[in-house]
């Protein structure tokens, strides 16, 4: 009998043996390359429509739909929440509201807009009487929670009827507080590491307001890293203060004559009756 040969013989089978794992492997790592731009893909959807904001009810994610108007919508507890619109929302520090455990959201127009914190829940159930529907954190009046008005309300407003400059507490470096009332924005201490609202009072009636910069970044007097003191009477504080008007306006509203500026001292004036006689002093 004629005998049989091995073509491939012992090498020749090695051989197609890793060309097989080659395939093999370079199928599982196609495989993986689909796989990480299907989770990419996913998650981008993720990013789109989830703001990784709980439900205060469910402890669920709720849905953000972008589409005019802009909202929240809970899937688990079948509720829909307004928000603010023709701005920026993005999750608020992941703190949660008091009330009702909901994660707060601040709304933004720019950085040279307003911006404020908002819980979902009450912009939509006001909590006190004194609030309206569409109010966010810088109207509340919760006597302890550290976003609300009481917490970081700096002085009446001076362009306005009942308008209060209330600071952003998320502003920062670029940090600003802004009427929660008009369009007035007061840009302040650029590029400090921490700015809070203190429970001293001024003898014009506003708060005090604590800074605190980087030591080698202070624009404080003497290059101090921290001091407090009244926004519109502490004259170390002056150059650092300055008046805008929000680029979004209302309708309705007027702009402002000539610029709005730094207050400068012109020596010591009589004390003001209130505060918002002293305030329009300090800015003409």
């Amino acid at each position: 009998g004629k005998e049989k040969i091995d073509v491939c013989g012992t090498g020749g089978q090695e051989v197609l043996d890793a060309k097989m794992d080659r395939l093999l492997e370079r199928d599982a790592e196609e495989e993986e390359e689909i796989e990480a731009k299907r989770d990419a893909e996913l998650a981008e959807e993720e990013r789109r429509y989830y703001l990784s904001n709980r439900c205060g009810k469910c402890r669920r994610y709720m849905k953000y739909i972008q589409t005019k108007p802009s909202r929240m919508h809970c899937s688990t507890c079948d509720e829909t929440y307004n928000l603010p619109q023709n701005g920026n929302i993005r999750i608020y520090k992941e703190l949660k509201c008091p009330l009702d455990d909901f994660e707060l959201l601040s709304w933004s127009a720019g950085t040279k807009g307003k911006s404020y914190p908002f819980c979902p829940y009450c912009f939509n159930h006001p909590p006190f009487r004194d609030m309206k529907k569409g109010m966010g954190c810088n109207w509340c009046t919760h006597p302890t929670c550290a976003h609300s008005l009481n917490s970081n309300g700096v002085s009446s407003c001076v362009e306005c009827d009942g308008g209060v400059l209330v600071l952003d507490p998320a502003s920062g470096p670029k940090w600003k507080m802004a009427c929660n009332r008009c369009d007035v924005i007061i840009h302040l201490f650029e590029d400090a590491q921490k700015v809070c609202v203190e429970e001293g009072i001024c003898d014009c009636g506003a708060q005090i307001v604590a800074v605190e910069y980087k030591q080698d970044k202070s624009k404080l007097p003497g290059g101090v890293a921290e001091l407090s003191g009244c926004v519109f009477c502490a004259s170390y504080f002056t150059p650092l203060v300055e008046k805008h008007r929000a680029v979004t306006r209302p309708p309705g509203s007027r702009a402002p004559r000539g610029r709005g500026g730094r207050g400068r001292s012109r020596g010591k004036p009589k004390p003001p009756k209130d505060k918002m006689a002293q305030l329009a002093a300090y800015f003409v």
